[in-house]
């Protein structure tokens, strides 16, 4: 890193967030408003082709912070979370969902957070469901056997079964039922793997050092993917629980949040780039089990599944 890179921050002052629109309109105005209460001093939403009069709606917000961009196609979570980034301000870059809402003073804790590295890490915040639940929000980066395990709805499973004496403290001890808990339960800044990106805070040259996002993710996995390659540089994935965002989750992925086809598409590509030819083999055995399974026991989703493994094949058979 240059010693002409300013530290970043530990207050909201140098903080810009970014926020992917794709007709969650609504939801975009509560996100990007959030933002700006909590002291963002620069607010830049992408639209990424909505054809709903999102971008007219965001422009008529009355706050001088507020930057509106448009693409004139759907261009995918990454490619538009670049764009934004790129016309951040100050040391800090929070890209945040539509469907999230920041609370008072996570800006500050994730700059804050981000600080002792001089922007060279990935935070996350914790992420707080509708029911009032904690969230995923952090964890260990996916490996193949997880995502099997995911897939076949192992872990869910394994989850039930953890709360039966005996069984329960067995089970709590392998990797399956424990992923993402030290992570939930951390009352205290602790370093993993991989932070969702439903919100997440780097520095802003940094992240441009780092390549940005991978745009060849249209949605999912993009996040999994980041924190690996920072990893790889060196630089902290840390989990700081004192920064906190509500989270609905899926609100814009129209059905495609589990296991369809643009995940399915994703999490083939993810394997092949970090796992080879292995990775993408266990990542289409995955999509085809759970085809087969949803078509036999006539699942109303079926026709999804379908999609997901034709979807899976078309990102194997590319070439980069």
């Amino acid at each position: 890193m240059s010693s002409a890179e300013p530290t970043p921050t530990a207050d909201a002052t140098g903080v810009s967030v970014v926020i992917v629109n794709y007709r969650t309109p609504e939801l975009s105005v509560v996100a990007a408003a959030s933002a700006l209460d909590d002291g963002a001093i620069r607010v830049v939403i992408v639209d990424n082709a909505s054809g709903d009069g999102s971008a007219d709606r965001f422009r008529a917000l009355p706050d001088s912070r507020l930057r509106v961009l448009e693409h004139d196609r759907n261009a995918g979570f990454g490619t538009a979370a670049n764009l934004g980034a790129r016309e951040a301000d100050g040391e800090v870059v929070v890209f945040l969902n539509s469907d999230a809402r920041l609370r008072r003073g996570a800006l500050a804790a994730m700059a804050a957070g981000l600080a002792p590295t001089a922007g060279r890490a990935v935070i996350g915040p914790r992420l707080v469901g509708e029911d009032g639940a904690i969230q995923r929000s952090a964890g260990l980066v996916p490996r193949p056997d997880d995502l099997l395990l995911r897939g076949l709805g192992v872990q869910r499973v394994s989850r039930a079964i953890s709360r039966v004496p005996i069984l329960g403290r067995l089970l709590g001890r392998t990797r399956i039922a424990t992923e993402y808990d030290q992570a939930t339960v951390a009352r205290a800044t602790i370093d993993v793997t991989m932070v969702s990106g439903a919100c997440l805070a780097i520095g802003r040259t940094a992240f441009t050092d780092l390549g940005g996002f991978d745009d060849r993710y249209f949605m999912y996995f993009e996040d999994a993917d980041l924190c690996r390659r920072a990893t790889r540089a060196g630089w902290p994935v840390r989990y700081v629980p004192d920064a906190v965002v509500d989270h609905i989750g899926g609100a814009s992925s129209s059905g495609d949040y589990r296991f369809g086809p643009w995940h399915a598409a994703s999490m083939i590509r993810y394997l092949r780039d970090w796992h080879g030819a292995a990775g993408v083999s266990i990542g289409l055995a995955i999509l085809s089990l759970r085809a087969i399974g949803h078509v036999v026991t006539l699942r109303p989703n079926a026709g999804t599944a379908v999609a997901a493994l034709r979807a899976g094949i078309l990102s194997a058979r590319e070439r980069s």
